[in-house]
């Protein structure tokens, strides 16, 4: 079981600090950063706080059937597992933002995997509103939408209009990448990634300017180092390298940048790297990432206002869209 010390040593904050912030000491004044750094510890290490008041977020884990949710309760659905969710700085970042404002608004949060959904149906059904955090099969989508037509999806958009979403603008996103790209007038763009927008416009951009390989579009399942590590070995494998790598997330590109100095390259000078994401690593990696800064914490809160909003009557469904941040680091350089 978790502690506060072990809180301490994974947030960098003293563990008084930690303490009085746990338990909403009035008189503690904390930076953003650092209240953001003490949830993502308190979520990604599991940490249950031995004491905690009726004022206080409340988080159920539910693994049985509970056919009733009342008031200012919400259900979360994740389709991560806790596991999966610990080594993914975006989705604990997005689940730390719905704790930041379930404590500050008084919200209680029960939380659903997806293997409890057929046996919680009747939970989804009588909850005011489901958050549906992440990417889920078509046939999940259709289960919801048939149990609850309140869902605030986050990280997706599955059925568009017909419920609110949280969404990065991946289009603006990607747009932005291949155009510097394009700058620093790369003859062998490479992508690693999912099959989602960032992959099709770089498809697209590559293509209509004559620079597509399909040796250098490397799609994979999974959003983490391994993914990149091995799909920059087998790019290193190839007669001609690539000259620069769109890593889909931060992850990815530690993957990429293994791959990278176990075959004796360097970075920037061989082979130029973005990232996604700017987890707290990017600017300490050698050399620091360029990459995007992405917004999770805060649309784990905007999920949840959107979720007040819809129990105090709003009766329309939106869509709210991030927009990013580009980080100029040393990975990628426009000369």
């Amino acid at each position: 079981m978790a502690t506060l010390n072990d809180i301490a040593k994974k947030a960098n904050i003293s563990t008084s600090t930690i303490s009085r912030f746990l338990n909403e000491d009035p008189t503690l004044s904390v930076s953003e950063k650092k209240k953001r750094a003490i949830l993502e510890a308190v979520e990604s290490l599991g940490y249950q706080s031995p004491k905690r008041s009726k004022k206080q977020f409340v988080h159920h884990e539910v693994t049985k059937a509970s056919e009733s949710v009342v008031g200012r309760e919400v259900v979360i659905l994740n389709f991560l597992t806790p596991t999966q969710e610990i080594d993914d700085p975006y989705f604990t970042s997005i689940r730390a933002g719905i704790q930041n404002r379930c404590l500050e608004k008084g919200v209680v949060q029960r939380t659903l995997h997806l293997d409890q959904i057929d046996t919680n149906l009747k939970l989804i059904e009588n909850a005011p509103v489901i958050i549906a955090v992440g990417h889920f099969s078509k046939h999940v989508v259709d289960t919801l939408y048939q149990a609850n037509k309140n869902i605030i999806f986050v990280d997706s958009n599955p059925l568009g209009s017909k419920t609110d979403a949280v969404l990065i603008d991946r289009l603006e996103l990607s747009n932005e990448v291949m155009q510097n790209m394009l700058k620093i007038r790369c003859k062998r763009p490479a992508f690693i990634g999912n099959n989602e927008e960032r992959l099709h416009t770089f498809r697209k951009v590559t293509k209509e300017n004559g620079l597509y390989h399909d040796s250098l579009c490397k799609v994979s399942k999974e959003y983490c180092i391994e993914s990149g590590y091995q799909a920059m070995k087998e790019m290193l494998q190839l007669n001609e390298l690539p000259d620069v790598v769109y890593a889909a997330t931060d992850m990815v590109a530690v993957g990429v940048y293994r791959a990278i100095y176990e075959y004796g390259l360097t970075i920037p000078g061989d082979i130029q790297v973005i990232g996604t994401n700017d987890i707290s690593s990017a600017r300490h990696m050698s050399p620091s990432l360029t990459t995007m800064r992405l917004f999770p914490f805060e649309m784990g809160e905007v999920a949840i206002d959107m979720f007040i909003e819809k129990i105090e009557g709003r009766k329309y469904n939106k869509t709210v869209l991030f927009g990013h941040e580009f980080i100029w680091r040393d990975s990628f350089k426009i000369k």
